[in-house]
């Protein structure tokens, strides 16, 4: 069956708020785009690429017009701001569009991370601790103490404002970093207790009780700059050439127990589904220092270009870059309103 499907994206120059690198993931989406156009017609699809306006009544009148059995939803951020990735998936529900990837309130709740963090504590997955201060002079928790921690934004994804830096092990080096994330970021800093061991990324695929895990990937910190905080900071995601980026591959998680792969497996299901994504996803763990898998971030819609992990996952289980996104539709096809459904 062929459909005519919207492959949905924004043209962001950069973030609303942050530094000038951070351009450099907003601006990413084109080898993503041009790949799933190329999938979609090797399926007997026929892909339409509409931009996302600012004006989302301007961006419904613009879908409309097209005429979408399916839309895949790429939008990132509008006006640079991530918050538009749930508003766009929002307005999709209202003109009951059938939709790729997680709905509103899952993207919603994943970019909030205090607020992600209380939901998945309340599905009983295992975090790190952590804490928000909304200034570098708030209140402490009563468990503080000495050690590392890692401080970030609390509401950005793809890595923004974590550095090499973003690591503190005295007070006034935390105080320091939290001024830095509120002054450049707007907004407040997420504190947590950095966490040693190993890092796994786990890809998923599905919705409810449908969704699976896909073969595990692991970062390989060997080639890691020597006497840095072992992290996937902003450059190790998006900068090839610097050094944390050659430092930090994603390769096949290797030399694992089967009682400790079933555990992670577990923990990013349990997350994945405790945050209510659907279609696709990633949550990133570590290894705390009794093997306790912990749940770092979970990333609804993530990189679907053929060169990202979920891509190099779905690979590993056999399923070809096209057979991937023909997943990923059908799943979405699935869930889609009865209009949808009807065509």
């Amino acid at each position: 069956m062929s459909l005519r499907v919207v492959i949905l994206a924004s043209r962001d120059e950069a973030l609303a708020h942050g530094s000038a690198q951070d351009a450099l993931a907003v601006q990413a989406l084109d080898t993503q785009l041009d790949a799933l156009e190329r999938a979609l017609v090797e399926l007997g699809h026929v892909p339409l690429r509409v931009e996302a306006e600012p004006d989302l009544a301007r961006t419904a009148h613009t879908l409309l017009a097209r005429r979408p059995e399916l839309v895949f939803h790429c939008v990132e951020s509008l006006e640079g701001d991530a918050r538009g990735e749930a508003l766009v998936a929002d307005m999709l529900a209202r003109l009951e569009l059938a939709c790729t990837g997680s709905p509103a309130r899952a993207l919603a709740d994943a970019l909030q991370k205090p607020r992600a963090r209380a939901l998945l504590e309340a599905g009983g997955v295992a975090l790190p601790r952590g804490f928000v201060l909304e200034h570098e002079q708030g209140a402490l928790p009563a468990w503080y103490g000495p050690g590392r921690y890692l401080v970030k934004p609390a509401h950005e994804d793809a890595s923004h404002g974590i550095e090499l830096e973003s690591v503190v092990s005295t007070l006034g080096a935390l105080r320091a970093r939290v001024r830095h994330v509120c002054r450049t970021y707007a907004q407040p800093a997420l504190v947590e207790e950095f966490i040693e061991g190993r890092e796994f990324n786990v890809s998923l695929l599905g919705s409810g009780d449908g969704a699976r895990v896909l073969p595990l990937a692991e970062i390989d910190f060997r080639e890691f700059p020597a006497g840095q905080p072992r992290l996937v900071t902003y450059a190790a995601k998006w900068i090839e050439s610097s050094a944390e980026y050659r430092g930090s591959p994603s390769v096949p998680a290797q030399d694992l127990e089967p009682q400790l792969e079933s555990r992670i497996r577990e923990a990013a299901l349990r997350a994945y589904r405790a945050l209510g994504l659907a279609g696709y996803g990633r949550v990133d763990l570590r290894l705390d220092a009794h093997g306790r898998p912990l749940v770092l971030d979970v990333n609804p819609n993530p990189d679907l270009s053929p060169d990202a992990g979920l891509a190099r996952a779905a690979q590993r289980e056999g399923l070809s870059y096209a057979r991937l996104v023909d997943t990923i539709l059908h799943d979405a096809l699935e869930r889609a309103p009865a209009r949808a459904a009807r065509g």
